[in-house]
């Protein structure tokens, strides 16, 4: 079969005000947006095959031609059958930033080493994740959206072609 990658789940909006008094969105915050990429093949990947993209809206939320490439997986860490990788916005640098809730659920933690919000939550967002071929031509493994303003702290889940929240009643 190979490796395939898929877009599990998400959380495209932080807990919290997106930006501080200063006007730069907060650390935590930055790291706390991410995408859950799962390998659901059956072989290794090495990440620097990837690539991850999202779309861009115009006024009018127009979503634009084509998906921007906002994150390009490090050469040598590879992902194994199974294995989840979550790529969160914000530094490296400043992991030990991190919120402990946006700490678990993964076994790899990569970063799109930005420091503004990547995921549009007024128009709802489409991820993809890319890979190149030996030529340097890009293709999309999958694609996963979620819908306009989707609430603070969610985690949005995989069903179907969207991203949901999942709703507890604990």
């Amino acid at each position: 079969m190979a490796w395939t990658m898929r877009i599990e789940r998400a959380k495209p909006n932080p807990l919290g005000k997106d930006k501080t008094g200063a006007g730069y969105p907060k650390l935590n915050q930055l790291l706390g947006e991410w995408v859950d990429l799962k390998n659901i093949g059956d072989q290794s990947v090495d990440l620097s095959q990837l690539h991850l993209a999202h779309l861009e809206f115009s006024a009018g939320c127009k979503p634009k031609e084509r998906p921007v490439i906002y994150w390009n997986g490090k050469a040598g860490t590879i992902l194994g059958p199974g294995q989840v990788a979550r790529i969160h916005t914000g530094r490296s640098s400043d992991s030990h930033q991190m919120d402990l809730v946006d700490q678990f659920g993964a076994d790899i933690h990569s970063y799109a080493e930005s420091g503004s919000f990547v995921l549009n939550n007024d128009c709802g967002d489409v991820m993809s994740v890319w890979w190149k071929d030996r030529e340097g031509n890009l293709h999309r493994d999958d694609a996963a959206g979620y819908d306009p303003n989707p609430p603070e702290g969610a985690i949005l889940t995989r069903v179907g072609p969207k991203l949901k929240p999942v709703l507890s009643y604990a």
